[in-house]
């Protein structure tokens, strides 16, 4: 029994908030998004081959009410997976009249790739990607082109952490040069 007028707190909520903040101070790794200078900091995750892991996607300024998951399974040197997106309102409601959303993969080596349109069915959408890298974020940006080869500054979604707080996998920061915003 503890003394009188000492706090006690679980020990595993206690281990938790330590490894947290541990984590934090030596990776670095507190979040991702803008940065000065038509930049984004992107998380990209290596995801181990032959395991399905679940990542969190959560929308960005203008978009704040999206959200979605992703389940990624790698193989040696791609890897495929199975995005679903909730709450994206339209690019007009956003403020991004006359353009469409895009899904990009971006690899820990900076290294983007158009996925293609995001498709506009309602409330929500799933569909099946595959892209030729296994360590890679993901990105949605509002575009007037649906053939750009780099991602613009209108950025609104991003991939985040898995969702397993038990996965150990490496994780990377990603400084993503956008390209120029569009008039």
């Amino acid at each position: 029994m503890p003394p009188p007028n000492q706090v006690t707190r679980p020990r595993s909520l206690m281990s938790c908030i330590v490894v947290a903040v541990c984590l934090s101070a030596l990776t670095g790794v507190t979040g991702a998004g803008q940065l000065p200078g038509n930049r984004w900091d992107l998380l990209a995750v290596s995801y181990p081959p032959d395991r399905d892991v679940r990542v969190s996607l959560g929308g960005a300024d203008k978009t704040l009410t999206a959200s979605g998951t992703c389940t990624v399974k790698a193989k040696e040197r791609a890897a495929s997976f199975e995005i679903e997106i909730k709450n994206l309102p339209s690019t007009g409601t956003a403020g991004w009249t006359g353009r469409q959303y895009v899904l990009w993969a971006i690899d820990n080596e900076k290294r983007a790739v158009n996925l293609g349109l995001v498709p506009q069915r309602g409330k929500s959408v799933k569909w099946s990607v595959e892209v030729p890298f296994r360590a890679f974020g993901l990105l949605v940006t509002a575009e007037r082109d649906a053939k750009a080869t780099a991602p613009g500054p209108d950025v609104a979604m991003e991939s985040l952490l898995p969702t397993n707080p038990n996965l150990v996998v490496p994780v990377y920061r990603v400084e993503v040069a956008l390209a120029a915003p569009q008039s």
